[in-house]
């Protein structure tokens, strides 16, 4: 390896000399110039090669220099490597390099040398770092430049070198490619100015000219060409001069002994220098192609097609017939080539139906239509048949084609949908929407004929239990027995549907005008209907017992459909109520009730977003000391007035509406306990809210009363909830459960209407309670009566045992409130402490001592 630097120093520098001649092994040469500019240039395979051949050069030299020297080589390479990644991610590897960029790289490279003579002895490292530093960094990093922009400019001029060659042959294979699309072309090939003067001509065969080659050249299409067909072309010309391109202009031209079409494509020439606008014509020759579209006119379509193809001729003999005939009538070619279409005749249809199709197609030359043939095999069919009228240019009818689909399938898919669609696919009865047009039917007829009807509304008693308990396959089968028996019960001219589920709907017609007389039929067939299906059903489980409830309504001409199940539907559900397996006629006091349950339930539903509902409060003493009140909901209707409790809160619980109206009630009721609390002589007073089963079933129950308590910052000790004794018993563990999680945030619970119900010692014991109500049923008759006395004493010493506070309800005397005092009763509710009242009253009833009482109300 080169030492060249050392030789210079050696030679100019006693200083240096006499230091370097102490360090030998270190050879400081042009390796990192050359390294880093191969990583920059040539990528990784060159340069790791070109690294590893030095490397081992190196190692092969030895001396105290080697491992400094061995850090150099791939220092250089990954630094040339890494500006050469940064170059083509930077600016892309197709923009030379910049000297700039080639210094700053030389610069680091070099410094990255300088780091690697750390590897030297401390006395070796001195002296050549102070001999060699500044010479280094001056002179290599602009070598570095130096040489990498002389192969820059290597690089540059290969690259134009190698485009120019790409260049050249690209033209040579276009001008190839040319010559041979020119010799692959079988159209002419024409080249004209504006006035249609050949320049130049080019064809396959000299025979498709309209003249010889040299007759063309330099004359006109209008000295070799028709006069009609020479003006087209200059038309054609014209247009590609404006638009640049014309094309399908098609002329008849005289060729030989023939006279051939042709179609034109015009396209404008660019124009080279001080040349006039020259055109190129592409001519085509399509005689044989509008030929060959003649001939295919009628084959096409008769055969293009799936469909069953005959033609005829103009007097109906059959010419030709498609595959698709063979398949569907049964008749090869040969078998009705020659005979008319009346071989397929059906003989379903009159003379009147072929005259009409006749006259059609001699008015419109088209018909089209459904029709009876007959196949082969004698069988009959339905067809979907079109004729078409072939017409010849002149106007005259030259053929008849016939297209025809078997419909058989189509015809049995109809019948299918419209099973589907009016016919319950379990039982095979008649469904709702046959139902709705019978009994539309059967009033209409009822008006005219003036005769009495009646609907039976039949509903299976305790179906659902089978459905759960043996299945749904077991409850299809007794649907299935249900809908014979029904059948089997009635005349031929009444109809049995099934509704839906459990539910089939018999409609009885044409039963006379005596209504006593109807109303006595119809009973012998209700009752042979219960008693045909209150019986023994055997089903593939066993044998099953069933009974049914019936709701019957008569109609008659003034009725409507929608009344009339109405009517049934409701004297069912009276069935029901009066116990099941029995029947009921409807009842129009029953109507009315229920009407007027379904205003004042459309009513109720507008009552709190119309902030119709109020709540009143009642007050609770212990002695003569209040001690709280219970909330009592109220409706002030706009048109009702005052809607009792008794009308609209059970309404409320089976509409589910008592969900949104006792959340509301609960908030009410925090916010006014807020109010109370804010004010010391009445932030000792509770409150005591009822809670509905549907509410207190909610899974955010708990959530819902902790967000009202920490909504109003109240003392949850101060609400009190009252659940019913039936509440606490529909799911015993989940209340249990809830009424802990609302105990543990300090919530207080009352026993509403405590002795009605039916929940046992064992229950009361595990229930988290603070207090029972006694009834008031019971407190009523408490001085006269002993029996009421006894369960009011046990209520009481039962309540003192569980460590229970007792209230008494609806205590409206001082004789009441004796006995009650006398067996120790804690608290005390009712008329003679107060009636319900808005919270204005009761402030003023029971707080007197309390100024500026605010309200909620």
């Amino acid at each position: 390896m080169c030492c060249g630097l050392i030789d210079w120093f050696d030679r100019h520098n006693d200083y240096v000399d006499a230091s370097l001649s102490l360090v030998s092994g270190v050879i400081i040469d042009a390796r990192s110039i050359l390294l880093s500019v191969s990583g920059l240039f040539f990528g990784v395979i060159p340069s790791a090669i070109a690294a590893a051949m030095t490397i081992c050069f190196r190692l092969f030299e030895g001396g105290q220099g080697a491992l400094a020297g061995v850090l150099i080589i791939p220092t250089s390479v990954m630094i040339g490597l890494f500006f050469r990644w940064r170059h083509q991610v930077s600016v892309g590897g197709d923009i030379p390099i910049k000297w700039s960029e080639l210094y700053v790289m030389g610069v680091v490279v070099h410094s990255a040398m300088m780091l690697c003579l750390f590897a030297l002895p401390d006395a070796a490292y001195d002296k050549v770092f102070n001999s060699i530093f500044l010479p280094i960094m001056l002179l290599f990093p602009l070598a570095t430049v130096a040489l990498g922009v002389l192969l820059s400019h290597q690089f540059e001029r290969r690259k134009t070198v190698q485009a120019l060659r790409e260049s050249e042959h690209r033209s040579t294979l276009s001008m190839q490619k040319l010559e041979a699309t020119f010799a692959a072309i079988p159209d002419l090939l024409f080249e004209m100015d504006i006035n249609g003067r050949y320049y130049a001509c080019h064809t396959a065969s000299k025979d498709d000219l309209v003249a010889p080659e040299e007759e063309l050249l330099g004359n006109t299409v209008f000295d070799v060409m028709p006069y009609e067909s020479a003006t087209k072309v200059i038309e054609a010309l014209r247009v590609a001069q404006k638009e640049n391109v014309s094309r399908g202009v098609q002329v008849f031209l005289p060729i030989g002994d023939r006279d051939g079409e042709f179609e034109l494509s015009v396209s404008k020439k660019q124009a080279v220098g001080e040349q006039p606008e020259r055109f190129i014509v592409l001519s085509r020759d399509i005689s044989e192609r509008k030929k060959a579209e003649q001939e295919l006119h009628i084959a096409a379509t008769a055969f293009d097609s799936q469909e069953g193809m005959l033609i005829t001729d103009e007097r109906h003999r059959i010419l030709r017939v498609n595959n698709a005939f063979t398949r569907v009538t049964g008749y090869n070619s040969e078998e009705v080539v020659g005979q008319t279409p009346a071989v397929l005749q059906s003989g379903k249809h009159q003379e009147a139906f072929y005259l009409d199709m006749a006259k059609s197609l001699k008015d419109h030359n088209y018909w089209q239509g459904e029709i009876w043939n007959k196949r082969k095999s004698g069988e009959l069919y339905p067809q979907y048949l079109t004729i078409t009228a072939v017409q010849s240019e002149a106007g005259g009818i030259t053929n008849y084609v016939g297209a025809f689909t078997d419909i058989t399938q189509r015809k049995k898919d109809e019948a299918d949908i419209h099973k589907l669609a009016f016919y319950d696919a379990l039982t095979g009865l008649p469904n709702r929407r046959s139902l709705q047009e019978r009994l539309d039917s059967a009033l209409h007829s009822a008006r005219i004929t003036k005769q009495l009807g009646a609907v039976l509304f039949i509903d299976l008693d305790n179906f659902k239990n089978l459905n759960d308990t043996k299945g749904h396959d077991l409850g299809d089968q007794l649907l299935v027995e249900v809908a014979k028996r029904l059948s089997r019960c009635v005349r031929n001219a009444d109809m049995v549907a099934r509704l839906g589920g459990d539910e089939f709907i018999i409609i009885l017609e044409n039963l006379g005008v005596d209504e006593t007389a109807l109303i006595s039929q119809v009973k012998q067939i209700v009752s042979k209907v219960i008693s045909s299906l209150h019986g023994e059903f055997v089903l593939e489980g066993g044998v099953h017992h069933s009974s049914c409830s019936v709701g019957v309504a008569l109609f008659n001409a003034d009725d409507s459909t929608d009344e009339v199940m109405k009517r049934s539907d409701m004297a069912m559900y009276q069935a029901k109520e009066s116990g099941k397996d029995t029947y009921k006629f409807f009842d129009p006091d029953a109507e009315k009730t229920l009407c007027t349950l379904t205003e004042l339930e459309a009513d109720l539903r507008k009552a709190l977003p119309q902030k119709q509902l109020t709540l009143y409060f009642q007050a609770q003493y212990h002695g003569d000391t209040l001690i709280g009140a219970e909330v009592l909901l109220r409706w002030v209707h706009p048109q009702r007035g005052v809607v009792s409790p008794a009308e609209f809160i059970p309404l409320a619980e089976n509409t589910g509406l008592i969900v949104p109206i006792g959340d509301w009630v609960l908030r009410r009721a925090c916010l006014q306990l807020q109010l109370w609390q804010d004010d010391v002589a009445t932030k000792h007073l509770s409150l005591a809210v009822n809670v509905s089963a549907r509410q207190f079933c909610q899974e955010n129950f708990v959530e819902e009363v902790q967000s009202c308590i920490d909504m109003y910052g109240v003392d949850p000790n101060l609400l009190k909830l009252e659940l019913t004794e039936s509440l606490v018993l529909i799911d015993i563990e989940d209340t249990i459960e809830k009424m802990q999680r609302l105990r543990d945030l300090g919530i207080r619970f009352a026993l509403d209407d405590f002795g009605t119900g039916y929940s046992s010692l064992l229950h009361l014991k595990r229930l988290p309670l603070d207090q029972i109500k006694i009834d008031r049923s019971f407190i009523r008759d408490i001085a006269t009566d002993s029996d009421d006395a006894e369960i009011v004493q046990t209520i009481i010493a039962m309540g003192q045992n569980l460590r229970l506070n007792v209230i008494a309800e609806g205590v409206e005397y001082e004789e009441q409130v004796d006995f009650l005092n006398q067996r120790k009763c804690d608290s005390f509710q009712g008329y003679l402490f107060g009636r319900p009242e808005p919270i204005e009253q009761f402030t003023e009833n029971h707080c007197t001592d309390i100024l500026n009482q605010k309200s909620i109300a």
